[in-house]
């Protein structure tokens, strides 16, 4: 019985170190310890005191640019939730800065992608294309002649993809963009194998490239992920999501 005490009195006193250190760690309200990128953890009491869904956070976030630190604002509505992920100067307290993406949970039914639907709706020609992975897709060619004329899209299990990008700027064509997500997903040819959704990369050649990806986590809950620059991150952020408890709204 004495055996037993101790163990209880090491491990609250475990759980109270972790949660006074500057580590990425969350008691989710199992008593699971879940590690999320620590920027998420200040928010995550008030997330689950103000939803009643199952909350996803992830458990990494890319380095932010040198001379800058990661700032997260929440909102919260009705049920959903929004976090807008900024990139602050080391010192900045206020303002607006330097804009990285956006996590939202309960969105609703993914809207039509408004890309997507031009390419497939307004094209002159259809193709069917194989990339390097074995991965069939399907090339919409509205102009050929002009850069970002084509659109691409493919399905693999529960997971569809649509890619329309502008070479410039670091950026590559919308095959080779296409091919290397389809490299990034890997052999499964799923962004998540436990949960449907979709993804597209877009880059029209104003502002930066946009990778929005939309994931359904239960029968009526929808999360959204949209990340500006590397598509890399966004999939490893995707990736890194962990559910860290449903929301007992107070």
């Amino acid at each position: 019985m004495k055996t037993k005490s101790t163990s209880v009195v090491i491990l609250t006193s475990i759980i109270i170190l972790i949660l006074s250190m500057n580590t990425k760690a969350f008691i989710a309200a199992d008593g699971t310890l879940l590690k999320i990128a620590f920027p998420f953890k200040p928010i995550a009491g008030q997330l689950l005191r103000t939803i009643n869904f199952p909350v996803y956070l992830p458990s990494y976030l890319p380095s932010p640019y040198r001379g800058k630190k990661w700032h997260l604002n929440l909102e919260t509505s009705k049920n959903k939730f929004t976090i807008e992920i900024d990139q602050w100067s080391p010192n900045q307290r206020t303002g607006t800065g330097m804009w990285a993406g956006l996590l939202s949970g309960n969105i609703g039914n993914p809207p039509e992608q408004p890309l997507e639907k031009q390419f497939t709706t307004e094209n002159k020609e259809v193709k069917t294309i194989n990339f390097p992975n074995g991965v069939e897709g399907k090339e919409y060619i509205i102009d050929p002649t002009v850069n970002g004329g084509t659109g691409i899209s493919w399905k693999i299990g529960q997971w569809s993809y649509f890619v329309a990008a502008q070479a410039g700027n670091g950026v590559d064509s919308t095959i080779g963009s296409a091919t290397q997500i389809t490299d990034i997903i890997g052999r499964n040819g799923q962004a998540l194998t436990d949960f449907p959704g979709k993804l597209y990369f877009l880059y029209t050649g104003a502002n930066h490239p946009i990778t929005e990806i939309f994931w359904q986590v239960n029968n009526s809950i929808w999360y959204r992920l949209e990340w500006q620059d590397n598509p890399s991150d966004a999939i490893k952020i995707l990736r890194s999501m962990k559910c860290i408890a449903v929301g007992r709204p107070e």
